[in-house]
């Protein structure tokens, strides 16, 4: 049997239900096909991609096929060892079984979704890892999405699109499927072997946000609105556990983004394992001026400044060009409330020197990696304001132009020399505003993916994967979001396959119906 089932009472079966369309999901979704189960995905958005279409696309992982063909010695106790150090700069718990979960299985994570036909740029680096283990998805993240449904479908998945998860089913203390909502009817989607609940993180849910995260911001504005905290609450209605994270201040799931960019030819061409192996060719040989354009040009996401930004001097300033808090403190806070929630990063010609090269990069970027202020000119032209002087500049952006110029030249009465803003000519890239991105608040599971509940026992049948099975684990910096989503998902399946508490022939004893 390759996709579900249906019974005599109209009821959908498979030995594994997945519940998430987006890496995790998909990730799990496609593992547990190829160890021989029939699967039914369910999907609440029209079509599947999650999050995971929404990013940026890095996947960190240390050990695997690509560092050593480019002579780099990296262990996962490494990888490890740097993400303890993350959280403990930042003054957050973590949990370290799941970490070591991850960084010891994501490099095998990397050849399964080569397997399927992605492609990465990789290793790269990235502070303040002490190794190159960045792998840059070529050319976005929507060959995640394009080549993993691909396969999917190929393997005779079902996938079930505008069907949000409604309720978990169970029997004697044992999850036996979910119900979803279809065409305004309810259906029971029956797993033999078990659920995975891979329905993302609570971003979208301001009152879990405010329930579980240390504070909230609540002008933030969900990247991917479909993350309400689905497999979360109703996990906990039949007893699990939600990894609360009372040490995490939203600005660790709100960041600064600049708007996505507008639709473009580019991104009506499929990321077809043939083409992304041309695009990683051509940024190996071709002149980087002439490919980082073009590479730039099939962004899909959200771009967003790289902390060094402001470390290094440029400055933040609203609509009307006024500086409204200090940009390494509460920045995050403080633009919401701005007018239009918007914000424009101003700094002048050293600056712009400095960050036309490595190590010195504007953000993270598919295809090109890190995309440095030429990268923003030529590929974000609707981003990129440069003018002679500071008014000229306040005319670009619609700000006043004597608030412009009052707010650095307060900003310049404290600074070192290097970084004053007084070297013309002046620069500003925007609108910024502030997206939730990733609410680090799961259901609490063990190294097999099982959801536990309140006592820490297992709850039979079910498992959680991504954003929604983070389990307390503290995903610091970037490349492990995704990392994590696609390996958890990958485990979660294998862990359904050597499950021996499956009962043949359960979801078929189960007395619910099949559409209420």
């Amino acid at each position: 049997m390759t996709a579900g089932q249906v019974d005599k009472g109209g009821r959908l079966t498979a030995d594994v239900v997945v519940v998430g369309g987006g890496g995790a999901g998909m990730a799990a979704a496609l593992r547990s096909r190829q160890l021989g189960l029939s699967v039914i995905l369910v999907e609440k958005a029209q079509q599947v991609g999650g999050t995971t279409g929404l990013s940026v696309g890095t996947i960190m992982a240390a050990g695997g096929h690509h560092q050593k063909s480019s002579q780099i010695h990296d262990t996962p106790e490494r990888h490890a060892a740097d993400l303890a150090g993350i959280a403990q700069g930042m003054n957050l718990g973590d949990n370290p079984e799941i970490r070591k979960l991850l960084t010891e299985n994501v490099a095998d994570t990397v050849s399964f979704l080569e397997a399927a036909g992605v492609r990465f740029l990789a290793p790269l680096p990235q502070p303040p890892h002490k190794a190159d283990r960045l792998h840059q998805v070529m050319p976005t993240s929507r060959a995640y999405v394009y080549l993993l449904e691909r396969e999917l479908r190929r393997l005779g998945v079902q996938i079930l699109t505008s069907a949000p998860m409604r309720r978990i089913l169970s029997e004697g203390g044992r999850v036996v499927g979910v119900e979803v909502e279809m065409a305004g009817r309810r259906q029971a989607v029956l797993a033999v072997r078990g659920v995975v609940l891979a329905s993302g993180d609570i971003g979208g849910d301001r009152q879990m946000m405010r329930t579980h995260m240390k504070t909230a911001i609540d002008a933030a504005v969900p990247y991917n609105p479909a993350n309400t905290g689905d497999g979360q609450r109703l996990a906990a209605e039949i007893g699990a556990k939600i990894a609360s994270r009372p040490d995490m201040p939203a600005e660790l799931a709100c960041h600064i983004r600049f708007p996505r960019p507008g639709p473009s030819w580019l991104h009506k061409i499929p990321p077809h394992p043939f083409v992304t192996r041309m695009m990683v060719n051509a940024y190996r040989v071709l002149p980087q001026a002439l490919i980082r354009p073009f590479l730039m040009g099939f962004l899909t996401t959200t771009l967003g400044p790289d902390r060094g930004v402001f470390e290094q001097g440029a400055i933040v300033v609203n609509q009307r060009g006024e500086r409204f808090s200090d940009e390494l403190k509460d920045l995050n806070y403080l633009l919401p409330d701005q007018p239009e929630g918007k914000g424009y990063i101003i700094f002048d010609e050293k600056f712009a020197c400095k960050f036309s090269q490595w190590p010195h990069f504007i953000s993270t970027a598919p295809g090109v990696a890190f995309a440095f202020l030429q990268d923003y000119r030529r590929g974000r032209p609707d981003l990129f304001f440069q003018e002679q002087s500071l008014a000229a500049l306040a005319d670009r952006i619609g700000a006043d132009r004597g608030a412009l110029e009052r707010s650095v030249d307060r900003a310049n009465a404290d600074r070192a020399a290097d970084k004053k803003i007084e070297q013309g000519p002046f620069y500003a890239l925007g609108p910024l505003q502030l997206w939730v991105m990733v609410a680090q608040v799961g259901l609490t599971v063990d190294s097999q993916l099982r959801v536990l509940d309140e006592g820490n026992q297992a709850i039979p049948g079910l498992y959680a994967a991504g954003g929604a099975g983070q389990g307390g684990f503290t995903i610091s910096g970037h490349g492990h979001g995704l990392g994590w989503a696609f390996t958890s998902g990958r485990l979660a399946a294998e862990s359904v396959a050597k499950s021996t508490s499956a009962r043949q022939g359960a979801a078929a004893s189960v007395n619910i119906p099949s559409i209420q």
